[in-house]
């Protein structure tokens, strides 16, 4: 568990109870147990009452918040703890309350301490990437996308379709969303959730960039995003500030710098919630202390300094401080300074011991520091914890359990999280058992290659002997040749040089002859001579002889060498062709082994693959044969829990309605007590007052006229029967209810009239004054009054109660007649519509045939759809032949009939006749326009006029507009004369399918006449014989209870 920020301890005893007020108003309390240094629990105070609870798990690192962390901290503080309560201001509560949301167990609790920003904008207001990587490190998250304006920024883990056509479609939704916002009244950003039978989506738009994050069902998007945010708040900026040197503003302190300055000035900014920044020296090399609404964001500096060089120059008592404000609307933050490193408690902890080495000085400083900036060191120190820590996401619904084995819930995330490691295993053991099969044949290959290469050796080995041992020879037959040919050529030259010598002699041996011959001149010594020189001769032949012979040996020799050099040669090209030979056939051979063991590798993997498939497959039946399994049972579960929450609901419903019975029982019981009571009482003092009325009403002679008149409506019985009847036929009886209203009127007025006797000679003091004086003229009045109501009840209000009677049950046979003539109306409408009449109109007419009020118009534009279907029927029978026209005979005769039966019904003149359309008219009843005078009538209401004015129900459908005639190029006609009576009862006779259709009755006027009135006389004789005194009672009391009304304001 973390540490909370800074604040003032409160050193008083705390007692946590639920409904005990903590002594401060806002702050936190923690929970320490034993000797540990570190809190094991938090809560927040609001206001004096406990609102937020933070506490550590008892297994596990997730945190608990909420009413989890409160029942954790009850269990926690059974045991020796200790309690440490901290004071803050509301606006540093808001401050925690803002890292720390998930704390709050109820919403209510943080209104006014949050921004007014929603933490999805504030979220959406982070890298989007940054969002995006953290919410794919939730085991929870299934997918994440960011969208701009229906194009695919990024994403991120398992989406459930193409990313461009999700980013598509959730471009296109949030479009129809904004648009039925601003139907529904509802503008501005906002974000969605819905959530689906396995899982839910959250949709978060601002501006025109949009996140949708598909996650688990139990999944709380709230602590979710409040996770997300908390972790990216608290990654440290890596970025490279800008470095650069701030304006100068208004000076609001100036002086020499050190230490004890530096916190003075920072003092003053944080008591004037100063925006700009402190600066110590003026030159290039100055350094700035950038501060935003009194804290410290950053320091700006030379580059070649280090952070703690910077800030012990700038506490040197040579520089000048300065406290700069800026203008209003500066916005610095912490990237506006050099040093990314730089933090509140570091610049605080250096501040303190820069220029200064005694320990207690040190600590005064610090203490004066964290007075100054403890709570925002706390804070910033609890926003980088907030971002190490977890808490629960999740949903979750408790319930009772049931009896029975229990089973441990398991987590969505990871049950998809374990699938997809189940998946990547698969997918690794499969690449495994390819590289091994890969391995095995690489193996194999080498050693192949090796015995190759080793017979290769031993052939190149024995080819080298053989190419040494062949080598030698050629060298050996060389030499021989070299010395053939040294002998050839010396022996060459010796023949040359005896050829030459020999010559030489044979010249010298001639000269020496001749001299000789010629010296001795003898013929023996020349017989001698040329015997030697004979034999010298023979000898040089054999001589030459020899060598000619050596020569050609030679040449043999040399011819010989040739040959065998190029046997020689031919047997190495011989031997060289078989060694290569031999080489491709090994390397043939070795291709071939060698694709036979890839093809057997690749049958390996193939069998592997199909093993693995097989395996994979199997598990995934299996498992799909478990989760059916798990569903069904589930499901048989659920029914149980549905079958046992319905029965425990029915009981408790039972138990309910057997409890309020009895309380309600009870309760009437005792109503019923009381009332009795009351009634009682009041009966009591009923029978007191009926006995005074009965006694004043015993001397009205109105009253009793009325109370002993009991015969006057006895004739309304049969009346409100047939208005009943008229009502159960469906059809409209809004005129019917208008007319009994006017009845009703008239009978009030005659009512109202009757009781308009002089009061003052009914009055007890005239009457008491008379009896005193008077008595027989005090008799006399009193009969004389009595007498003149009894007549005005028995003759005005009996006699127009009559008449009004006879007036309804004339608008009720009108209005039977009319319902008679809508039927046929109705039925004309619909033959018309065979005959191709305006499908639109006749369908808008036909509405109107259940209301007797439109009657007047309908049978107006039913005629007049009549008449045009006889024109057009007219007009056919000119194009036709005199055989199609003589077809058409039958039905023109019988649309004029009924033509001829709505004019003689007076519908369609003008002004309809009959009893019910002049009410219609002017709302007046016959008997008033024929017996009252104007003056005398009661006043028509406009909206009962309105009411009953009959205008057709799609009026302008209903009604087609009249088209102007034109008569230009058009000559006038002699009208068609009259067809021999002959022909026309042939063509009566003629079998016609419009009559066939139509089947309207062709009798005559007399016989509808006597039919109605048999019926009428059937429905008198029934009237007649039922009696219901109820209304005439009803009627009675309504009398009395004006008189009542009339008589409450005499004195008696």
């Amino acid at each position: 568990m973390f540490s909370l920020p800074f604040g003032p301890a409160y050193d008083k005893e705390i007692v946590l109870s639920d409904n005990k007020i903590i002594p401060f108003d806002h702050g936190a309390i923690s929970t320490y147990i034993g000797r540990r240094k570190t809190p094991a629990g938090h809560r927040l105070v609001r206001g004096g009452r406990v609102v937020a609870w933070l506490a550590e798990p008892e297994d596990g690192e997730i945190l608990l918040c909420g009413l989890e962390a409160k029942e954790r901290l009850e269990h926690i503080e059974a045991e020796n703890h200790r309690l440490k309560g901290m004071v803050w201001s509301i606006h540093a509560l808001g401050k925690v309350a803002q890292v720390l949301p998930e704390a709050f167990a109820f919403p209510a609790d943080k209104q006014g301490l949050l921004p007014a920003e929603d933490i999805f904008h504030q979220l959406m207001a982070r890298d989007v990437i940054s969002i995006l990587d953290a919410l794919d490190e939730r085991l929870e998250v299934r997918g994440a996308m960011a969208v701009d304006q229906g194009i695919l920024v990024e994403y991120r883990g398992d989406l459930p379709g193409i990313e461009e056509d999700l980013a598509v479609q959730i471009g296109e939704t949030l479009t129809s969303r904004k648009s039925m916002a601003e139907d529904l009244g509802l503008g501005g950003a906002g974000h969605w959730i819905l959530n689906t039978g396995d899982g839910a989506l959250l949709l978060v738009e601002v501006g025109n960039l949009a996140l949708a994050i598909w996650t688990e069902l139990e999944v709380n998007h709230h602590k979710l995003v409040n996770a997300i945010s908390a972790k990216i708040m608290g990654q440290i900026d890596t970025e490279e500030g800008p470095g650069q040197k701030l304006p100068s503003g208004f000076v609001l302190r100036k002086g020499k710098s050190g230490t004890d300055a530096i916190i003075s000035m920072l003092q003053t900014a944080m008591e004037e919630k100063v925006t700009g920044h402190l600066s110590a020296g003026k030159s290039e090399n100055s350094i700035q202390l950038i501060i935003s609404n009194g804290l410290p964001l950053g320091l700006t500096g030379p580059e070649d300094l280090s952070f703690e060089d910077a800030l012990k120059s700038m506490t040197s008592a040579q520089k000048t401080l300065e406290l700069h404000r800026l203008p209003a609307g500066t916005i610095l933050t912490k990237s506006t300074g050099s040093f990314q490193d730089f933090s509140l408690s570091t610049f605080c902890s250096l501040l303190s011991t820069t220029r200064t080495r005694t320990e207690s000085r040190q600590h005064t400083l610090q203490n004066k520091l964290e007075v100054l900036f403890g709570f925002e060191i706390g804070l910033e120190a609890l926003i980088s914890d907030r971002s190490k820590v977890e808490f629960d996401v999740t949903i979750e619904d408790v319930s009772t359990p049931l009896e029975g084995a229990t089973q441990v819930a398991e987590s969505a995330g990871m049950r998809r999280a374990f699938e997809k490691a189940e998946h990547k295993l698969m997918a690794l053991e499969q690449e495994n058992a390819t590289l091994q099969l890969k391995l095995e044949e690489s193996e194999k290959s080498r050693l192949a290659s090796k015995i190759s290469a080793d017979d290769a050796n031993v052939q190149s080995s024995d080819l080298i002997e053989k190419l040494e041992s062949s080598t030698i020879q050629i060298d050996g037959f060389q030499l021989q040749i070299t010395q053939l040919t040294h002998d050839k050529e010396e022996a060459v030259d010796r023949a040359d040089r005896l050829t030459k010598r020999v010559n030489e002699l044979e010249y010298q041996l001639n000269t020496r002859a001749t001299e000789l011959a010629r010296a001795l001149g003898d013929s023996k010594a020349s017989a001698e001579l040329a015997s030697k020189i004979e034999e010298m001769a023979n000898k040089e032949a054999l001589l030459s002889a020899d060598i000619t012979l050596h020569s050609t040996k030679l040449t043999e020799i040399r011819d010989r060498i040739d040959g065998e050099e190029r046997r020689l040669r031919l047997l190495n090209d011989q031997v060289e062709a078989a060694r290569d030979k031999h080489r491709r056939s090994q390397s043939e051979l070795i291709e071939v082994e060698t694709r036979i063991n890839s093809n057997e590798l690749h049958l390996k993997t193939v069998e592997a693959e199909a093993k693995i498939a097989i395996d994979k497959a199997r598990e995934s039946q299996e498992r799909a044969e478990q989760d059916s399994s798990r569903r069904e049972h589930i499901q048989m579960e659920l029914k149980e829990l549905m079958e046992e929450r319905r029965n425990l609901l029915r009981e408790i419903g039972d138990i309910g309605a057997r409890r309020g019975h009895v309380e309600a029982e009870l309760t009437g019981l005792i109503e019923q007590t009381e009332a009795l009571t009351d009634a009682h009482e009041e009966a009591l003092a009923d029978i007191q007052e009926a006995e005074v009325l009965r006694a004043r009403l015993s001397e009205e002679p109105l009253a009793q006229a009325l109370l002993n008149d009991t015969d006057t409506f006895a004739a309304l019985g049969p009346v409100i029967e047939r208005l009943e009847h008229a009502r159960m036929l469906g059809y409209s009886v809004t005129m019917l209810d208008r007319a009994v209203e006017r009845v009703l009127q008239v009978i009030q007025q005659t009512v109202d009239h009757v009781a308009k006797t002089p009061r003052h000679l009914l009055s007890n003091e005239v009457m008491a004054l008379l009896e005193r004086q008077v008595p027989a003229t005090a008799g006399a009045v009193r009969g004389l009054a009595r007498w003149s109501v009894q007549q005005r009840l028995e003759h005005q209000l009996g006699e127009t109660v009559n008449h009004l009677i006879l007036d309804l049950e004339t608008l009720l046979e009108d209005y039977d007649r009319s319902i008679t003539m809508l039927r046929r109306i109705k039925n004309v409408l619909e033959q018309l519509e065979k005959l191709g009449a305006p499908q639109e109109q006749i369908q808008a007419l036909m509405v109107n045939c259940k209301r007797p009020e439109s009657l007047p118009h309908l049978a107006k534009e039913t005629r007049r759809l009549i008449q045009e279907a006889l024109d057009d029927i007219h007009i056919e029978s000119d194009l036709r032949d005199a055989g199609s026209a003589v077809k058409l005979e039958e039905t023109i005769v019988a649309l004029e009939e009924l033509i001829t039966q709505l004019d003689a019904s007076g519908l369609t003149n003008e002004l309809p006749m009959g009893a019910l359309w002049d009410f219609q008219r002017d709302g007046l009843l016959p008997w008033e326009k024929e017996s009252l005078p104007q003056e005398d009538r009661l006043d028509t209401d406009d909206d009962v006029l309105r009411q009953i004015s009959g205008t057709l129900i799609d009026h302008d459908v209903a009604i087609k507009s009249e088209t102007s005639i034109i008569s230009e190029n058009w000559e006038e006609m002699e009208p068609p004369k009259d067809e021999e009576v002959d022909h026309q009862t042939q063509s009566l006779e003629t079998e016609s399918a419009f009559v066939e259709v139509t089947e309207v009755p062709q009798t005559n006027q007399d016989d509808e006449r006597a039919m109605l009135e048999d019926e009428l006389a059937r429905l008198d004789a029934r009237w007649e014989a039922r009696k219901e005194p109820n209304a005439i009672t009803s009627n009675s009391e309504v009398l009395l209870n004006s008189l009542e009304d009339e008589l409450s304001g005499v004195e008696w």
